[in-house]
């Protein structure tokens, strides 16, 4: 299959290194076209004034000055790419992007905007362990194995799917809902004269299960019993159908 690969870490970082390695010992035509400098947190912003800076590493590697959404939008509308790809994957990211993270991470905006374009697209992401190490060759190896499945298993979808990788695997990879992740950060603020400097100190964060799971465990308490979690992202917004009704215009 041909792949394009990006990320929110940067084209140098050993997630997508090692997600690229297992999708060619496995025999697919891959594609790296990622961001030239970190851009995590980055959700789905984009270019829309000025231009672009794009370096050609080889003919299958790229990096760009830009946000992930853009890897994906430049690398389909400029030609870098000799035909369409057939899946789109965001990562490994380095750490989880379980429920409310979908919304904030670059990772999951490669995905969607990927499957804006009618693509069969993924992101997959996972956790580093006590020591701070990360284990990317098992979600890279079992991603690579069953990516044919996933791909067709998304075709028509107007979805991604989010795949979260805990440190300790399990070996077992379980359906999940997205809940609600409550970010309480701290600050640290400093004043000297007219300029004030806010600093994050901390953040202290709480999963809260969706109201709309239809039986499955959220995908936080999925992966902390030590089992991989998927989850179809829907790509389009949703609104209040019950508010919408009362609503008085």
């Amino acid at each position: 299959m041909r792949i394009l690969i990006s990320n929110d870490d940067g084209f140098m970082r050993e997630g997508i290194r090692t997600l690229e390695a297992a999708l060619t010992r496995h025999g697919h035509d891959v594609y790296s076209v990622a961001p030239h400098t970190e851009q995590s947190a980055k959700s789905h912003s984009m270019t829309v004034l000025g231009s672009v800076t794009i370096w050609k590493h080889d003919d299958h590697h790229y990096s760009l000055e830009g946000t992930p959404a853009d890897c994906i939008i430049y690398s389909l509308k400029s030609g870098l790419l000799p035909e369409k790809p057939e899946v789109i994957i965001g990562g490994i990211n380095h750490g989880y992007n379980l429920s409310s993270d979908t919304i904030y991470s670059g990772t999951c905006g490669v995905a969607r905007q990927g499957a804006m374009y009618g693509i069969p697209s993924i992101a997959i992401s996972c956790m580093c362990d006590e020591n701070g190490d990360f284990d990317f060759e098992t979600p890279a190896e079992y991603l690579a194995s069953n990516i044919e499945y996933f791909a067709s298993s998304l075709v028509g979808a107007e979805a991604f799917l989010n795949i979260n990788f805990p440190p300790h695997w399990n070996g077992k990879v379980e359906k999940a809902s997205l809940g609600v992740i409550h970010y309480e950060d701290q600050f640290t603020v400093k004043e000297r004269g007219s300029k004030i400097s806010v600093k994050t100190s901390g953040c202290n964060m709480t999963a809260v299960p969706s109201p709309e799971s239809q039986g499955y465990d959220m995908d936080s308490i999925v992966t902390e019993r030590g089992s991989a979690s998927i989850t179809f992202v829907e790509i389009t917004p949703g609104y209040d159908k019950e508010r919408m009704v009362n609503l008085k215009v």
